[in-house]
């Protein structure tokens, strides 16, 4: 696929590795990686030939979530913009949308963190595998805004309400020995086996008939998603209502103002 700057697709048959390629930037989440993440991925689920994505991160981490430099335009001076913040809150939620397609199986191969809008996206795949010493940190509740892209949901769906709460509300990290343990990464490797440990998975996943493949999926996530059904809107909504609330926005200005100077 060309044209893409802010990811990098290898497809190998089957399997598809995509990498989130801003190493400089910690792999933050550019409204373009967004846009070129969606696209990728649903060019890639209605190839008959495609059965399995890895999604990884190229450097550090998997991904610093958002990017601050946007962050800050958005929030940073003058008042937000509640509309502009909706649109942003459904082109994630297009992006989850997208991970959760039934035509494909998509794995999170995650080193390092995945932080915010990242962790989301780690939420949306259908597999996860932890390097060691990886973690999964939610801070938005320190700059007054509720996690997006249907995180929450599918955090809630894999960890159970009260591990959610704890996440959101403290910000403490989910570590991978604690991912594993509440079954939300399906095992911890290390750090150097990380990819190729994904490829093999993928690899197995992807000898599997797609028809039964996309059934599995549907049914699972039909189950699962039973109490999710409005998410979407209501993330947009509540990320709209925070970009006018005095509070959340002094919130959000604090917090950007607390990570130093934008690079």
């Amino acid at each position: 696929m060309a044209g893409l700057t802010t990811v990098r697709l290898d497809p190998d048959g089957p399997v598809a590795l995509l990498t989130l390629a801003r190493p400089a930037k910690l792999n933050a989440m550019s409204r373009r990686m967004v846009a070129e993440l969606t696209s990728v991925l649903e060019e890639l689920a209605a190839d008959a030939r495609v059965r399995c994505v890895v999604l990884a991160g190229e450097g550090r981490m998997f991904s610093a979530g958002a990017d601050l430099d946007e962050f800050r335009d958005d929030f940073g001076t003058g008042g937000a913009d509640p509309a502009a913040t909706e649109r942003e809150a459904r082109a994630g939620a297009r992006l989850a949308a997208a991970l959760e397609s039934p035509d494909i199986v998509t794995i999170a191969a995650v080193h390092g963190a995945a932080i915010g809008g990242a962790a989301a996206v780690v939420a949306a795949c259908d597999l996860r595998l932890f390097a060691d010493g990886a973690r999964l940190v939610v801070p938005e509740a320190a700059m007054g805004l509720p996690l997006a892209w249907g995180g929450v949901e599918r955090l809630v769906r894999d960890l159970g309400p009260a591990v959610t709460r704890d996440l959101l509300l403290t910000g403490r990290p989910l570590t991978a020995e604690e991912a594993v343990a509440r079954g939300f990464a399906m095992e911890r490797v290390a750090p150097g086996d990380l990819l190729d440990r994904a490829g093999r998975i993928a690899a197995l996943c992807a000898t599997r008939p797609r028809l039964g493949t996309s059934i599995v999926l549907e049914r699972i996530r039909a189950v699962a998603d039973r109490s999710r059904a409005d998410g979407v809107d209501d993330d947009a909504a509540s990320l709209a209502a925070a970009a006018r609330d005095p509070e959340a926005l002094a919130a959000a200005r604090a917090y950007l103002k607390s990570l130093g100077p934008a690079s």
